[in-house]
């Protein structure tokens, strides 16, 4: 080792025991976000609102399904009968309703990401609050999440664990029972209407 690399040694290690003392005196903790979430305050009835906005959403869906099902059931049983203009025209009809199809379950799956984020929204913001009160009182540098997606930490001190500290502080908080709107009434059936029903061509009714 020559002269000059001496040199650089030695200042490398003068930086690195200059830097311990503040490192020794950071204090880093973590938790685990699927256990707060468990056990929040709320959470049951923010998950059973949004269960039935799922569901009215999965009817809707269901709905679609079945009428397309109708549908193609009704194409393949009279498409030997149909001339070929009929066959065409519904076939293309056919083709319209699937697309139709495709276009609104994209919708209702965003609807449905949409209405699951905005429902649990107000919990993550309560548990980003009582971390930071956490982590400010304590005096922590930083707290990682065991329970996000992708965690590097493979081994860690159990008495660092400071997701009990932070489910204490959610429960001592005004907010921290979010609040949930009542599910609306539902609408009051439609009057039959007297005359025939239109329906779509191929579409056999059941008695």
């Amino acid at each position: 080792m020559n002269v000059g690399s001496r040199g650089l040694v030695a200042a490398l290690v003068l930086l690195v025991a200059s830097a311990a003392p503040a490192a020794a005196q950071s204090k880093v903790g973590y938790v685990d976000s699927r256990k707060i979430l468990q056990e929040m305050p709320g959470r049951n009835q923010v998950e059973a609102k949004l269960r039935t906005d799922l569901e009215s959403l999965q009817q809707r869906e269901k709905k679609m399904i079945d009428s397309l099902n109708v549908m193609m059931g009704a194409f393949e049983k009279d498409s030997a009968k149909l001339s070929t203009e009929d066959r065409t025209k519904r076939f293309t009809a056919l083709q319209q309703y699937d697309a139709m199809y495709r276009d609104t379950l994209q919708a209702l799956q965003e609807e449905a990401q949409g209405k699951q984020a905005e429902a649990m929204q107000p919990l993550f913001d309560i548990i980003r609050i009582a971390l930071e009160d956490v982590r400010s009182a304590e005096g922590y540098s930083m707290i990682f999440d065991l329970g996000a997606q992708v965690n590097p930490i493979v081994a860690m001190d159990k008495n660092l664990d400071l997701s009990d500290k932070v489910i204490a502080r959610i429960r001592t908080m005004p907010a921290a029972r979010p609040t949930v709107a009542p599910a609306p009434k539902p609408a009051a059936p439609a009057a039959k209407p007297s005359g025939p029903v239109s329906q779509p061509a191929g579409v056999t009714r059941k008695p």
